[in-house]
């Protein structure tokens, strides 16, 4: 899967106002899409209603300031003559002020509820969308295949994952443009219809003002929110880093570097974040006085035409009455577009990836075979492997076979290769060429499917999840009842002594970010979650490499209790940890270059890594004194 590039900003103000929306809506599913139309029905709906109760505001208001002129308006006669009630109701003057006032209450109180109801639904949607995304999202990157994982799309797509949120504000700011969109064609097609001259001058002038605006702020805008959205993916990259890395900062006194790198990038993207902040604020301020100073001037005009003061102040309410709804609904359909502006990389990012996870067909994974059994042993044979985006090849033709319940050992160098093979041999990662053979022969789909629920893992960094001691033993039961003699069986076999002795058990309350277990007992509550499936295959990677001898020879007594009858595959540095093995294989720039009984392979590797120690300070002492040369020369 390949993520697409970091968006760039379009120039075409449909794309600003609906192709987003329509991106979005390809994507959703069927009950959401209904969704939408029935959030385009109310916003329509309450676009009448708010053009109703501005009818019935400026009814108010004329039938208060004059009367008789409401009375003899040709529209107003009209619906008299269809309607004889209201003509009865509202013969006299003051009977007109008393209805007119009614209804322009019944109206407001519509409308405020009208209101209530689209804007919740309106979040509501929006919410149901974002989350819609985040579970689509997330659902796609927890199936993607293994190798796909330990590329750095991986990470990437987390961090996409996380804008969801912004995307929620995104779709909601755009509901909002929408529907104050609507409400401003209502009102100026019923003001238009009432006074077509004045209304058509005031928002000529306020919409080329609204349009100048937007136009002088555009680049500005689309060059803030891009800087903004770069400087908050390296800001998020750094962070996650400085929680991996906690412990050398802490350990090498690297406080204070680290907090000015990483503030580097806040520091960047503070112009960019002030801007987009000013202009979403100052923008309506700028179309406030615009619009007011343009009514001011066509009263001006007016008065200075000599129209007759019965007409001015109708003219004026009808003026006042477009300052007071179009102006603020144009004003804010202004604001909501500089601000999409701003929300618009971040939310694309999450969009985008949805878009391209739509795009690749979701294969099912296959159902295990219920027929698969492993008898005799696993091979790999020439295997070739290369990490995502490395010119390096990790493994270069490895051959090796493991024997069903033998403990294997892996050693070597850092970089050999011995991970990497580890990891073929589990099945998570097929090799780019050679073979993977479990008893003599490659794995379908369903045999592999098969395999891995047969292989447990150990690693050195253990992952413990929000829950209990008895929960995270059953991973594999992870959301369903487990069975806990099992659950007590795998602590027993892993040497989870604190289990019998601590007053909750099994119930024990265990967390991702802090526990009271050391480092010992959470491998050995790894060991015991390897154990808990039955497997056949269990990986000891770096399992014992940051723990003292005690708890390494925990670890070691119980490998040796589950010897014969389940597959050891154990990577080590220390050869202590090896020691008790079957089999060794030496493990060199990615071959097996020896293999054999650890009384034959640990003689010869250690010998090895002390003659490369003695290469080492040899030519380190023989660097010394040209090194001190050179520092002379400077010198002088």
């Amino acid at each position: 899967m390949s993520l697409p590039r970091p968006h760039l900003m379009p120039k075409k103000i449909w794309a600003t106002l609906f192709q987003d929306a329509t991106r979005l809506y390809r994507l959703l599913p069927p009950r959401l899409k209904a969704s939408y139309w029935l959030i385009l029905a109310r916003q329509v709906s309450f676009a009448v209603v708010e053009t109703v109760t501005l009818l019935a505001i400026s009814l108010f208001a004329m039938s208060v300031a004059a009367p008789e002129a409401v009375i003899n308006n040709s529209f107003v006669k009209l619906v008299f003559k269809h309607l004889p009630f209201l003509a009865e109701l509202c013969a006299s003057p003051r009977r007109l002020v008393a209805f007119a006032s009614l209804l322009m209450v019944l109206a407001v109180a519509l409308k405020a509820g009208l209101n209530i109801w689209t804007t919740r639904g309106t979040s509501l949607f929006s919410e149901k969308v974002t989350l819609y995304i985040g579970r689509e999202a997330i659902r796609r990157y927890l199936n993607q295949s293994y190798y796909w994982h330990i590329s750095p799309e991986s990470a990437d797509v987390i961090h996409r994952v996380t804008n969801r949120f912004i995307l929620a504000t995104f779709l909601l700011q755009m509901l909002l443009l929408h529907s104050n969109v609507v409400c401003c064609l209502f009102l100026f097609v019923s003001l238009l219809i009432a006074q077509p001259k004045l209304t058509l001058a005031v928002m000529l002038c306020f919409s080329m003002a609204s349009l100048l605006v937007f136009l002088t702020i555009r680049r500005n805008l689309d060059r803030a929110s891009q800087v903004s959205a770069d400087t908050w993916v390296e800001e998020n990259a750094t962070t996650t880093a400085l929680t991996k890395g906690i412990r050398e900062i802490i350990s090498y006194r690297q406080q204070e570097t680290t907090l000015n790198k990483m503030m580097a990038a806040a520091e960047r993207g503070l112009p960019a974040r002030t801007y987009l902040a000013f202009s979403s604020t100052v923008t309506p301020q700028i179309m406030e006085f615009v619009g007011f100073s343009t009514i001011g001037v066509i009263v001006v005009l007016l008065l200075a035409g000599r129209m007759p003061m019965e007409e001015i102040v109708s003219a004026a309410s009808i003026l006042m009455l477009t300052a007071w709804r179009i102006l603020p609904a144009v004003n804010r359909s202004l604001s909501y577009t500089v601000a999409l502006r701003g929300l618009k990389p971040r939310a694309l990012m999450c969009l985008e990836l949805l878009e391209t996870f739509s795009h690749e067909k979701a294969e099912p994974l296959p159902e295990p075979d219920p027929g698969f059994r492993f008898s005799r042993d696993l091979s790999l044979v020439d295997a070739v492997f290369r990490y995502p985006h490395s010119e390096a090849q990790a493994l270069d033709g490895a051959t090796l076979t493991v024997r069903k319940g033998q403990s294997a050992g892996l050693v070597g160098p850092s970089g050999a290769g011995k991970s990497t093979l580890a990891l073929l041999l589990s099945g998570l990662c097929p090799p780019a060429s050679g073979r993977f053979l479990v008893d003599g022969a490659e794995l379908t789909p369903a045999g592999l499917s098969a395999s891995l629920a047969k292989v447990g893992s150990v690693p050195q960094n253990p992952l413990l999840m929000d829950g209990t001691l008895g929960e995270n033993v059953a991973f594999s039961q992870w959301g369903r009842p487990y069975d806990r003699a099992r659950a007590a069986e795998a602590c027993r076999l892993a040497a989870i002594d604190f289990v019998a002795v601590h007053p909750l058990g099994l119930d024990l309350p265990l967390n991702s970010t802090s526990s009271s277990l050391s480092g010992g007992q959470a491998q050995r509550v790894a060991i015991a979650r390897a154990l808990f499936p039955d497997p056949e295959v269990v990986i000891f990677d770096e399992a014992t490499s940051a723990l003292d001898q005690a708890n390494e020879n925990i670890i070691k007594a119980t490998i040796a209790r589950i010897k014969g009858r389940i597959t050891s595959i154990i990577i080590a540095h220390r050869l202590t940890t090896v020691e008790d093995c079957d089999v060794l294989f030496w493990i060199d720039h990615g071959q097996v270059k020896a293999f054999g009984p650890p009384s034959d392979i640990i003689p010869r590797y250690a010998a090895f890594i002390q003659a490369e120690e003695s290469r080492r300070e040899a030519s380190d002492a023989q660097n010394l004194p040209q090194a001190d040369n050179q520092a002379a020369s400077s010198s002088v």
